[in-house]
């Protein structure tokens, strides 16, 4: 199934934050839910406390892997992150990325890595306190943006 959203073109993609229960399997009984639908999780990142986690996702197909997700009855919250690609050079990328969002004076809440399907290279998914704001910013600094198409 293809998705045709307004997303799909704009230079933020989406991520998918579920709210497990602490037990074992249960990270893999939401993969096998997404694996059914042909779903690629491009990034991951997990938070937990004592009696559950939030798993945050970035997908390639985020509103099948939702409506997939919620038909199994995990219950879900969607943001908006903006992915980059680090420019090329050893320890250059995040360095050029903060000092450009600290510049602006804008508050990073967390990042972490993405892969984007076929291309073979690294991004970066960042939450930030102003996401337009924080778009120009990197924009203007030569940073580019990815679109959840890139994930593909």
């Amino acid at each position: 199934m293809h998705e045709t959203t307004e997303d799909q073109t704009s230079s933020r993609i989406k991520q998918l934050s579920i709210f497990l229960e602490n037990h074992i399997g249960a990270l893999l009984a939401v993969t096998r839910v997404l694996e059914a639908q042909d779903i690629t999780i491009c990034a991951l990142s997990i938070a937990d406390a004592a009696d559950h986690a939030v798993v945050r996702l970035v997908v390639d197909r985020p509103s099948l892997a939702a409506a997939a997700l919620q038909a199994e009855g995990y219950h879900l919250v969607q943001s908006d992150l903006l992915c980059i690609t680090p420019p090329p050079g050893k320890g250059i990328g995040m360095r050029r990325v903060l000092q450009a969002l600290l510049a602006a004076e804008l508050n990073v809440h967390y990042l972490y890595g993405v892969i984007t399907a076929g291309k073979n290279r690294a991004a970066l998914a960042l939450h930030v306190e102003d996401i337009e704001r924080a778009a120009t910013t990197l924009c203007e600094h030569g940073l580019v943006l990815l679109s959840q198409d890139d994930l593909r």
